[in-house]
């Protein structure tokens, strides 16, 4: 039995616009086995923003655009070509006022645009000027790509902007910084932009580039054409432009004695953000989501929950969760949700999984049958690489991936989708393999199943008299001050 509970943001009148809301829900199987001892609740929380156009458009915003001007970038020649073309389009796609720059990356940075260093402020004639510049973009020296986001760092940090982006495009491997130092400019980086990075031509890492772009809270993919480039810049730039929230803080605060056992963005890509939160107490975590536009984030949450002391068939809350928009805005949070445990002895119950989590395990399933493909395809292992390859297909085939199933294509010959029968394609370009493992960390959001039968609605939430928190009709205790709800046992304590 699946659990879908949560309340939506503000609607306006029909036919009038959307008001901006966010909107937080928690999904989850809400039974376990009473008779199981310390165990875990897992439940998916679902956060979506809308209606932030308008405020997309009022937002301070700064661009950086990083381009690999390296020498390889030169041949074949339609690189450095669609590299020129494709930055003077993604300036053009600036909303005017915005901070922005170009940076010319070799084995060191260098701001080609403005002539002056700094950033220049996105207007008709800057534009133009930016446009000629990229034109003349070369492609003569090296790859040092922790010096190119250092600079953007440097350059982010000089404006009063609520929202920073990034953009980099590379051909190649980072071969030029000493060791160790991209990873300590990403750790710099990362409180304070957001970067997309792209893979272009056969010389790229796709395992550096997935680096960068999870550290730095982005997407990474491949470039499958040189022509394709243009509209791939056209594409980041104006999600980035459509950005209006700098950061949300996601909180789960925990009943006494409970824990948080981990964290796990599972959509639009999975990152395990656990090590990434903060804990301002034990019974606390806390992570914050940055730069967000109109768009639905998913995340996998584990409570560590202990059936003694509790009551069986009543639900009782392990943990709430909440949000908070950072910024100067008038966007309310939602209220708080609970995740919830109800112990039970009736197995049909215990045993079944909320559907939501069920698709983001087979998702995560399929990009680690991709990785290992790879992975035994490039040490020599032919047949576990097609069997790898082939279940990714099944899987993607049955989550509706058509992205994945795409670039699985790139590698085999798809004779049975359905049943995972493929050929491996020979021989195979390091683009393929590159674009495959680029996409694998990407998930296939869960397209939802058919509305359930009515059930009855819901016992109205209690308040506390105390603090004034609300928690479920059937909890005995105060989340936020363990004040007593009702009389009898159950509930947080």
């Amino acid at each position: 039995m699946s659990e879908d509970h949560g309340r939506h943001g503000h609607h306006g009148p029909a036919g009038a616009a959307q008001a901006p809301a966010l909107t937080l829900r928690v999904h989850q199987n809400k039974y376990l086995p009473a008779s199981a001892g310390r165990t875990e609740m897992h439940a998916i929380v679902s956060v979506r923003a809308q209606g932030l156009g308008p405020a997309a458009a009022r937002t301070a915003a700064s661009e950086v655009i990083v381009i690999d001007c390296s020498t390889s970038m030169s041949w074949p020649p339609t690189k450095i070509a669609a590299a020129r073309r494709a930055t003077a389009t993604a300036v053009g796609v600036l909303r005017d006022g915005t901070r922005f720059a170009i940076v010319e990356g070799t084995e060191q940075a260098q701001v080609v645009y403005p002539f002056t260093g700094g950033m220049a402020v996105a207007g008709p004639d800057t534009k133009a000027a930016a446009a000629r510049v990229a034109a003349r973009l070369p492609a003569v020296g090296g790859t040092a790509m922790g010096s190119w986001l250092d600079l953007a760092r440097r350059l982010h940090l000089r404006q009063p902007a609520a929202l920073r982006h990034t953009l980099l495009l590379t051909d190649g491997r980072n071969e030029h910084d000493p060791p160790g130092y991209l990873d300590q400019v990403l750790d710099a980086c990362a409180p304070h932009f957001t970067c997309d990075a792209r893979g272009i031509g056969e010389g790229w890492d796709a395992a550096e580039l997935k680096r960068i772009a999870r550290r730095l809270h982005g997407r990474a993919d491949a470039v499958l054409e040189d022509s394709a480039l243009t509209a791939e810049f056209e594409r980041m730039v104006s999600a980035s432009m459509a950005k209006a929230l700098a950061g949300v803080r996601i909180r789960i605060r925990t009943r006494s004695g409970g824990r948080v056992g981990f964290v796990k963005q599972v959509h639009p890509s999975r990152v395990d953000v656990t090590d990434e939160g903060v804990r301002p107490d034990e019974r606390t975590w806390e992570w914050r989501a940055t730069a967000w536009g109109d768009e639905v984030r998913e995340y996998q949450v584990c409570v560590v929950a202990d059936p003694r002391g509790d009551p069986t068939g009543e639900d009782v809350e392990l943990a709430a969760v909440d949000l908070a928009v950072e910024g100067d805005t008038a966007l309310p949070p939602p209220e708080p949700e609970s995740v919830l445990v109800q112990w039970t002895d009736d197995p049909v119950l215990s045993s079944r999984i909320d559907p939501r989590l069920a698709h983001y395990d087979a998702d995560s399933e399929l990009g680690h049958a991709i990785t290992a493909g790879c992975d035994a395809y490039e040490a020599g292992d032919r047949e576990t690489a097609r069997r790898q390859w082939g279940r990714a297909v099944q899987l993607a085939h049955q989550l509706g991936g058509e992205k994945m199933l795409a670039r699985l294509g790139g590698l085999v010959h798809i004779d049975d989708a359905a049943a995972g029968e493929v050929r491996i394609r020979e021989p195979l370009r390091p683009l393929d393999l590159n674009s495959a493992i680029i996409v694998s960390e990407e998930s296939v959001r869960f397209a939802g199943l058919a509305p359930p039968e009515p059930a009855a609605p819901p016992a109205a939430d209690v308040s506390c008299p105390v603090c004034r928190r609300r928690s479920p009709a059937t909890a005995g205790f105060c989340q936020q001050c363990d004040a007593p709800l009702r009389a009898g046992p159950g509930g947080a304590g």
